[in-house]
């Protein structure tokens, strides 16, 4: 089965004839610019420079070389400053593995797509058209913020049946859940998307279950250990949303509740709407709970502040067992892993499209 790769170290990756060649750079000077974690009482100078992450039988220590046969990966994720040519990405492009890019505090730069992807002018043109069509794109916006309102209310049942006091919050959500239909713009309907938002950030403090420095959600930059964990799993689900879309023969630049125009790939930002709450809040929820991470894990500095090395490599293992967890769909009474249904939302999206079938999102039920 193919696997995502995880690059956190700096490092040089090219093609070795038909394997990928990784070798991280342990001779470079670092700094704070470029480092997670050089503190003046650290035994190791350098425990900046993470380990790869594929899977059990793929971890480098610094300095060392890894070759990995090309055919075992599907994705390449890099968190560090890597160096390439392009006869490496022309050797992506060929095997069709895409690679996305992320800053040292996982926010997203760019992914680049081989260039074959499937793609069908009839396909533009009708997705186009849904959002073209006021009442067409509304649809799809109400549905995908119902399905990411529902699975909200998901995890908040699951934690208030276990000992969180989260009952009002529940029938507030619910409330503005049931205000939906009612809706008739985009706009409103992304008012009623960030109030339901506000309110279940509100509740993660009664969720956790030891003391950690979370009150609102902050983006640019996180400031806090929390508002980090969300960042960085959250722009991976994006990253998979892209991959997923591009597989789909759908266009990721068209989608329904963002607007087109503001610089995004605006489906896999709708898309990851769904899919945020299944897999990134439910990894921080056990990480934190189970004090696999703690706020040792953060460094603060200057304003700024990274996520260190152990921790990173806990949150993408636990990360990518969720993302290959298989859980049961009864309406299909089909197994399919979280990966996988992100998959077959863009399949359900494109069928939508195309007339063959209404658009109704993927609800947890847990």
């Amino acid at each position: 089965m193919q696997k995502q790769l995880y690059i956190f170290s700096d490092s040089i990756i090219r093609r070795k004839d038909n394997t990928l060649l990784c070798e991280t750079l342990a001779d470079e000077t670092l700094d704070e610019n470029n480092c997670e974690n050089v503190l003046s009482d650290d035994k190791d100078s350098r425990l900046c420079r993470e380990e790869y992450y594929l899977d059990e039988d793929v971890i480098m220590p610094t300095g060392d070389k890894k070759y990995i046969p090309v055919e075992n990966i599907e994705s390449i994720y890099s968190f560090g400053s890597i160096r390439f040519n392009t006869r490496f990405l022309y050797f992506l492009s060929q095997h069709r593995i895409p690679i996305h890019i992320f800053n040292y505090n996982g926010s997203y730069a760019g992914s680049f797509a081989p260039s074959d992807r499937n793609i069908n002018g009839s396909i533009l043109l009708m997705q186009a058209e849904h959002y073209n069509n006021y009442s067409k794109r509304l649809y799809i916006a109400k549905q995908i913020i119902t399905g990411a309102a529902n699975n909200t209310l998901a995890n908040l049942n699951y934690y208030n049946s276990r000992g969180a006091d989260l009952s009002d919050e529940i029938d507030y959500i619910n409330k503005l859940l049931n205000e939906f239909d009612n809706v008739e713009s985009v706009s409103t309907l992304m008012g009623y998307e960030g109030l339901i938002k506000k309110t279940y950030y509100e509740t993660w403090k009664k969720i956790f279950k030891q003391p950690v420095n979370f009150s609102q959600r902050v983006k640019h930059p996180p400031n806090n250990l929390i508002n980090s964990l969300i960042s960085y799993g959250n722009a991976i689900i994006y990253s998979i949303c892209l991959d997923q879309i591009y597989q789909t023969r759908l266009y990721p630049e068209i989608g329904f509740i963002h607007e087109p125009n503001e610089g995004k790939l605006s489906l896999a930002y709708d898309l990851s709407e769904i899919f945020k709450l299944l897999i990134t809040d439910r990894v921080i929820f056990k990480v934190i709970n189970k004090l696999m991470i703690t706020e040792d894990d953060y460094v603060s500095r200057n304003g700024s502040g990274w996520i260190k090395k152990n921790a990173k490599k806990i949150f993408v293992q636990e990360f990518e067992e969720k993302l290959h967890t298989v859980i049961n769909i009864r309406e299909t009474d089909r197994n399919m892993s979280y990966r996988r249904l992100i998959k077959e939302e863009c399949y359900k999206i494109l069928k939508h499209i195309k007339g063959e079938e209404e658009y109704k999102p993927f609800i947890s039920r847990w």
